[in-house]
């Protein structure tokens, strides 16, 4: 019987130390499988790191986008609204310029008018001396006969 408990010890010792070794195997695949994981994951820091990086980057570049937009769109309102005073102005002058053309064409109408009196006058008055001249030269040669 003693043999007998020795054999049995010795079998559960045997299987001990092969399941030992088994799981000696396993801790050593999860230990090599935890040490896999841990590079992958120093990896995916790395370039979890790089990606917020260039987010970063992103974010500053978008900011500075945005503000050189706002910037070009204050001076394109800046612009249209000196555009805008400057079309009122000329729109202006030009009402006032086209009153004074008005007030020109009833000057011009009336000095047009002025002249053709004043000719209507000069031929009147031309025709007057022609009169006389000819009056003068009738008597003229009636004094002289």
């Amino acid at each position: 019987m003693a043999e007998r408990n020795e054999d049995h010890h010795l079998q559960v010792l045997k299987e001990s130390e092969t399941l030992l070794q088994v799981k000696r195997a396993e801790l050593e695949k999860l230990r090599s499988q935890v040490t896999s994981q841990q590079q992958e994951m120093a990896v995916l820091d790395r370039q979890l790191g790089h990606k917020k990086e260039e987010l970063h980057l992103l974010q500053g570049s978008m900011v500075q986008a945005k503000a050189d937009l706002q910037k070009a769109l204050r001076m394109g309102e800046t612009e249209v609204a000196e555009k805008c005073n400057h079309i009122r102005e000329v729109k202006s002058l030009l009402e006032e310029l086209s009153v004074q053309k008005g007030e020109l064409n009833v000057q011009i109408s009336e000095r047009k008018t002025q002249l053709t009196l004043i000719k209507q006058e000069i031929e009147k008055e031309e025709e007057n001396l022609q009169v006389v001249l000819r009056q003068m030269s009738k008597h003229k040669t009636a004094f002289l006969q």
